[in-house]
């Protein structure tokens, strides 16, 4: 979530009754939605470009509304299907359709950077160098239009797990420290290439919005 966005649980605790769905219960039972095919619904329309496209100036000054649209079956099936894979993201397959370069056996990271274009300084984002070892290219540019506040999915990897200092402390976050599976950086890298190709194809499988009246 962003620094500044605004989040709301799915279940919230009242007095005595334990754990209540945070879904109001009327639009519940007038959409003929259970609890995950209500959340199910909201999340694949927030995922909808359409959506963003046609709400984006609402979205900048207040809360979202969601339409129902008539094909909302095929919303709350595809609005699974982007949960599941956005909260299980450390179980999906490691990205196979890609060349991995490597001249020593060491997945250590330091600083993860995009390559270059021959003869030019400009970026080349198909291709990630993970460290001084090993290079990963052929990266679809699709994956890069995955993205989270503003930025992809993969940046914010590569932004994340990086050995930095505080200035102040002096203390050092190392990512190779997160996890005794020495390749847990690399793995995480290549399933966030998969998390994002397969993010992309579902939202490009959404229904033109078309509104019931």
């Amino acid at each position: 979530m962003n620094y500044n966005g605004k989040g709301f649980p799915e279940y919230i605790s009242k007095d005595n009754f334990g754990k209540i769905t945070n879904i109001n219960s009327k639009w519940l039972n007038k959409n003929k939605f259970n609890i995950d095919d209500g959340l199910a619904y909201v999340y694949a329309m927030l995922n909808s470009k359409e959506y963003r496209r046609k709400y984006h100036n609402d979205l900048l000054k207040d809360y979202p509304h969601v339409p129902i649209v008539k094909d909302k079956d095929k919303y709350v099936e595809i609005g699974k299907k982007l949960i599941s894979l956005h909260l299980n993201y450390e179980q999906v397959p490691v990205y196979s359709n890609v060349r991995v370069l490597k001249n020593y056996n060491d997945f250590s990271v330091e600083k993860m950077n995009f390559g270059e274009k021959a003869n030019s300084k400009e970026k080349d984002k198909t291709t990630i160098i993970f460290n001084k070892y090993i290079s990963i290219k052929n990266i679809p540019m699709k994956a890069y239009d995955y993205v989270i506040g503003g930025r992809s999915a993969i940046e914010w990897i590569m932004d994340q797990y990086r050995v930095t200092k505080d200035a102040k402390s002096g203390i050092m976050d190392n990512p190779n420290d997160y996890s005794d599976d020495p390749k847990y950086v690399f793995d995480l890298l290549l399933r966030i290439i998969n998390v994002s190709v397969q993010t992309v194809d579902l939202i490009n499988q959404l229904p033109p919005l078309e509104i019931e009246k």
